[in-house]
């Protein structure tokens, strides 16, 4: 006969566990950028004038080399909007994206990934200069 204590923890052990770690509102990555949540992964984003830098970390915010990963960033900057298209950089540690854009105040991008073949792609809204 099964008895409470066995039903408990049988239910309990059945209740699904969160299976990704979330990043915090607000918080910043080890370069310095908004960090946010690219579909499985955690991304930081880093914007300069005219340029974009994404990298990628697993759940636990372990880097993650960008090689096979192709993606774009759509940028809306003072009332225009560009699509970008993300290249690895040559070191593999990072994606880049260049355009004609100011790291300013009410620069908003959306980045988009697909990791590799087959993979379904992820997506993050940024506001890197606020």
């Amino acid at each position: 006969m099964l008895t409470r204590k066995t039903l408990l923890t049988a239910w309990m052990m059945a209740l699904p566990l969160p299976a990704l770690a979330h990043v915090a509102p607000g918080a910043r990555g080890p370069n310095g950028g908004q960090m946010q949540d690219l579909g499985p992964y955690h991304a930081e984003l880093l914007a300069s004038d005219g340029e974009l830098t994404l990298f990628l970390f697993d759940t636990n915010d372990r880097p993650l080399g960008a090689g096979g990963v192709t993606g774009s960033a759509i940028v809306l900057f003072e009332g225009r909007q560009q699509t970008l298209p993300f290249t690895p950089r040559p070191d593999g540690t990072a994606l880049v994206a260049t355009g004609d854009f100011r790291a300013s105040r009410g620069l908003r991008v959306v980045a988009q990934i697909i990791p590799g073949p087959g993979a379904a792609g992820a997506q993050a809204r940024f506001t890197p200069a606020d």
